[in-house]
């Protein structure tokens, strides 16, 4: 299986010891010459591309969880090294260290996944089986990878701000000492496109890989698809990416594309609370990546520590008479608990995360891991998508089959005759996607003005609260 096989001769342990951390410099890395003669090896390189992602300071918590849930204020925090990031106070020496750190990671992870794909350039199908599965993987990683450092440190696509948008971030493409320079925020959105659509036309045999009906426990490097950069993860990404970008037409049309494979259905509402809990949900999740550590990571900095606390407010955002039952959500049981600590009690979400991080529990059936995209969020772009283009009744029943699947009353019962609104999107895409890193980057896509709980004011929308600094120090004078 994917996660007993780790790679360590393309991880290099001194890559970090000195100069810039966009020189990628082959010579200085420790790779086997041969690595890439075996189907074995390219295999094992991927491998390793997957756990190194999953360290802390990138989606093994920071990057996925602990950062942008504390930019989106759906946690705070006591802690001094990230009070000012919290506060979106940017040009604190602490927020630019733990910036620099993501993107450190990222750029790094970056290098080796070119070097991955400029191997592959030299080789075909007929050198490798699965040589496009190889390929689409790369390159699908590549994309998301850069995505996420767009949407971090660059400014919206919308800003007025021509000469930030001119340099937004480098989109890296050559294992080489060469530092790339800066790609404008229009030209990296189309570079993070193509790579996703060759990726999907790569990964095309994911169709017969990933039956409808997956039970977990499958080894091989064709097998737990869910675990790999797959087929509908190119999909649910264009879907995402088009919507960031506010091209809603595109966006809608790969959403449906994930939607009608009908390879992932909402789970039953018995199993709400446990599906997303330290597991990869074999229903839900279109691309996850596998880690036994995320789940005791988050939740030490939660429940023990004082570095994500939920705010005095945040009950308010699931008590409504939406449910079977007047106030009902059941999200609200099924992800927060109360937690009696020195006589003192603590609410707590445990919606991905709890105290266990014993990995002989796994027993063959959802694995460990974070999901990175889960199907209600293609029902949320089809929503906004319809409604946009004016069809009210379709926009509400995409919305509706999110709203159901969790137990609540449908849109189309509470109020007859009433339409949905953008607000009724975004508020349920708040409450489904809590704790899972997306809310700031909804906020910052409609420059939203943010209340910050620390500071108990309203910071108004602007690319100062929504473009987290660049580590300039570390890059060359351009």
């Amino acid at each position: 299986m994917m996660m007993k096989r780790i790679l360590l001769a393309c991880v290099s342990l001194f890559f970090l010891g000195c100069g810039n951390f966009l020189d990628i410099n082959p010579e200085s890395e420790v790779v086997n010459d041969d690595m890439f003669s075996t189907a074995e090896g390219v295999e094992d390189a991927l491998y390793g591309v997957y756990m190194s992602m999953v360290k802390e300071d990138m989606y093994g918590g920071d990057m996925s969880v602990l950062i942008p849930e504390l930019l989106g204020q759906n946690f705070v925090t006591d802690d001094g090294t990230y009070r000012y990031l919290s506060t979106l106070n940017f040009a604190s020496q602490s927020a630019k260290y733990i910036a620099k750190d993501m993107w450190k990671a990222s750029y790094l992870v970056i290098s080796y996944l070119n070097n991955i794909i400029e191997n592959l350039d030299q080789k075909s199908v007929k050198d490798f089986k699965y040589y496009d599965l190889y390929r689409g993987e790369a390159l699908g990683l590549r994309a998301a990878i850069h995505f996420d450092l767009l949407r971090l440190f660059a400014v919206h696509v919308n800003s007025t701000d021509e000469n930030a948008k001119t340099e937004a971030i480098p989109y890296v493409t050559k294992y080489t000492f060469k530092v790339t320079p800066f790609s404008s925020v229009e030209e990296v959105y189309e570079k993070i496109i193509a790579d996703l659509k060759e990726a999907e036309t790569c990964l095309a045999e994911d169709e017969t890989l990933m039956p409808k009906i997956r039970k977990g426990g499958e080894k091989g490097f064709t097998g737990a698809r869910e675990l790999h950069f797959n087929l509908y993860a190119a999909q649910a990404m264009l879907a995402r990416v088009y919507w960031m970008k506010g091209d809603l037409e595109n966006a809608k049309k790969y959403a449906n594309k994930v939607i009608q494979s009908e390879k992932f259905q909402f789970v039953n509402q018995e199993d709400l609370s446990t599906f997303m809990k330290r597991r990869i949900s074999l229903s839900e999740t279109i691309w996850g990546l596998y880690t036994t550590n995320i789940s005791s990571y988050l939740y030490d900095r939660h429940a023990a520590k004082t570095i994500m606390i939920l705010h005095n407010g945040w009950k308010l955002l699931y008590k409504n008479a939406e449910g079977p039952e007047l106030g009902e959500d059941k999200r609200l049981s099924a992800w927060f608990l109360s937690k009696e600590n020195t006589g003192n009690s603590k609410d707590i979400c445990v919606k991905i995360m709890d105290e266990s991080n014993d990995a002989s529990e796994y027993s063959g059936g959802a694995y460990f891991g974070f999901s990175m995209i889960r199907i209600p969020e293609m029902y949320y772009i089809m929503a906004e998508a319809l409604l946009g283009e004016g069809d009210k009744e379709r926009a509400r029943d995409y919305l509706n089959a999110v709203v159901s699947a969790r137990g609540m009353v449908k849109f189309a019962d509470r109020d007859v005759g009433k339409d949905i609104t953008l607000d009724d999107i975004m508020n349920e895409r708040r409450k489904e996607l809590f704790g899972e890193g997306q809310w700031w980057f909804c906020l910052k896509r409609l420059n939203r003005d943010i209340y910050v709980h620390a500071l108990g004011a309203t910071l108004k929308g602007s690319d100062r609260i929504y473009t987290l600094p660049l580590p300039t120090e570390e890059l060359d004078p351009r």
